[in-house]
């Protein structure tokens, strides 16, 4: 039967599911073993409320390189399962204890105790099992090899289908409009705690259905960095709020900052907003397909030399998007990615100084042409004015 509420029409995942095969073939791998919350969503479709917030029971993906896929998961799980994802075979363990052993007889009765198993063991990725949990089952299959399968889940993830760029567009259209709104309804007086709770409103209000990070930054930042966490500082005239979301719409998420003066800006904050602006332009559009973070780099590095100034030391001026808020790869120098279209980017050479934090953060979708702005509406030139 198909289920009834996918997120994704089923030729979705057999294509996600062709191309890690490929990246398989290509290091003589057998099957995939994905414990990862997000990776086991990514190659499912199931979006589980209780595998984020519950570390005692086994949410696992397997993909054979030629049989089809396989899911363990709990039995209050398998109604979701059934009406929202393609897999038609889905393992249960009803208990607390004895996972490791789980599965175990799953890849033995999948043929798989002598096989090359891909696990999440590299670059970017985490496991959602534990140390002595994949000791257990590694001690179990010793006839198995399991290698990392970083590169094959990171190249299968990074390039974005229409419908998956739908997605994310329609997160950062939420999270562009929830800040828009959300400065034209603060003022000097409140504390940075009020003004999150409007923002959350706002975002909630709009559509968004998950928050990964909901910042609120006011006033001049210390050199140690600035406080991201909302506080009871309470905004002055004259300063600068800045607000950094992580939204998400079915999965998948935008991250987008914008930055505002609280009153009419002094000369020097309109000056270096502006300059800012002309400086993140010059970046994105370096976000063609042919191109690499490198050229990136180059641009933001000519500019800031011309200038004397650094960005905030982080080691990148954006990453990627899609079903994490910050994700493969990163903008950075060291990055030995070609763009492609369909990636998604955000790009955020940003400041943190006596004017405050000075941020503005767009997503934006690669094609062979000018990149696709998806956070309409996009941060202003002219930085904006919060009533004082």
């Amino acid at each position: 039967m198909s289920p009834t509420y996918p997120d994704f029409p089923r030729e979705e995942f057999d294509a996600r599911y062709a191309k890690a095969r490929a990246l398989m073939a290509q290091q003589n791998l057998d099957a995939l073993l994905i414990t990862e919350r997000l990776n086991y969503q990514y190659f499912s479709g199931h979006r589980s409320e209780q595998n984020a917030v519950d570390k005692i029971r086994s949410y696992m993906f397997i993909l054979p390189k030629d049989d089809a896929p396989v899911l363990i998961t709990m039995p209050f799980e398998v109604a979701q399962v059934e009406e929202t994802t393609f897999i038609d075979t889905i393992k249960t363990t009803g208990g607390l204890t004895g996972h490791p052993a789980f599965i175990i007889d799953t890849l033995k009765s999948m043929g798989l105790a002598q096989a090359r198993i891909g696990m999440e063991l590299g670059r970017e990725q985490y496991l959602g099992i534990s140390y002595l949990g994949l000791q257990e089952v590694m001690a179990g299959l010793s006839g198995a090899a399991f290698v990392d399968a970083a590169d094959i889940i990171l190249k299968t993830r990074v390039v974005k289908s229409p419908l998956e760029i739908a997605y994310a567009r329609k997160a950062a259209e939420i999270s562009a409009q929830a800040q828009k709104d959300t400065f034209a309804a603060i003022n000097a007086g409140m504390t940075e705690n009020q003004i999150a709770h409007e923002l959350r409103r706002h975002l909630i209000d709009l559509g968004a259905e998950k928050l990964s990070l909901l910042c609120v930054v006011s006033g001049p930042t210390p050199s140690t960095g600035i406080v991201l966490l909302p506080t009871e500082r309470v905004v002055q005239k004259g300063e600068t709020v800045g607000f950094d979301v992580g939204v998400s719409y079915k999965g998948y998420w935008s991250d987008l900052a914008r930055t505002a003066s609280v009153g009419e800006p002094s000369g020097e904050l309109d000056e270096f907003y502006g300059w800012m602006m002309e400086l993140r332009h010059n970046c994105n559009m370096q976000l063609t397909a042919g191109k690499a973070p490198a050229d990136v780099i180059a641009v933001c590095d000519r500019m800031l030399g011309e200038r004397g100034l650094k960005t905030m030391g982080v080691g990148r001026v954006g990453h990627g998007v899609g079903v994490e808020t910050t994700e493969y790869p990163s903008l950075a120098a060291f990055e030995e990615v070609t763009f492609e279209e369909g990636m998604i980017f955000a790009c955020n050479p940003n400041f943190a100084n006596h004017l405050g934090f000075i941020n503005a953060e767009d997503n934006w979708a690669i094609t062979a042409g000018e990149p696709d702005l998806l956070s309409d509406p996009i941060a202003a030139n002219r930085i904006p004015v919060v009533a004082a």
